[in-house]
């Protein structure tokens, strides 16, 4: 998404942009819809401007208990603050930061935008929290009917077991 330098100084309140996610950076996320949509508002504060909203999308995502793909509604938020190379700030943890050049004609927000739908994944993404997963003799799902006795399955620390310390 390409936000005009002109736009900037205008600023908005709940404005409503659809993006595409093919235009969106590969971050190895599987989009569900073909339409991102991000409802952003601008304001120009003392030296910077100030964006904050939300992206909605759906995704989806591999559980990685059973391996079986999910899809998610996602609501990203957004706090970014644009500030013109020349201009000094502090630095918050809080929020992205954007720098832009008075000389080119729009912001490019499409590579900020996927690192944050990116990192709205969970670290371990389950189907369910009760998944029992995979059995790790059969590759069955554990829950569907899995026959196999797990204490059949034989490692290579078995031996250890004989050990009397």
């Amino acid at each position: 998404m390409k936000l005009k330098i002109s736009e900037l100084y205008l600023g908005f309140q709940n404005k409503i942009f659809e993006i595409s996610s093919k235009d969106l950076a590969d971050r190895d996320v599987t989009y569900k819809t073909e339409i991102i949509i991000a409802k952003l508002s601008l304001i120009e504060e003392r030296n910077c401007f100030y964006l904050n909203g939300n992206l909605e999308t759906k995704v989806e995502y591999t559980c990685v208990r059973c391996l079986k793909k999910n899809p998610k509604d996602l609501n990203v938020p957004i706090n970014i603050l644009i500030f013109e190379e020349t201009m000094k700030h502090h630095i918050r943890n809080d929020q992205e930061i954007i720098y832009f050049n008075k000389s080119y004609d729009y912001v490019n927000l499409k590579d900020i935008f996927s690192d944050l739908i990116a990192l709205a994944e969970p670290i371990q993404p389950l189907c369910d929290k009760k998944c029992t997963g995979l059995c790790p003799l059969c590759g069955i799902e554990k829950t569907i009917s899995c026959t196999c006795n797990e204490r059949s399955i034989v490692t290579a620390w078995d031996k250890l077991k004989d050990l009397h310390i």
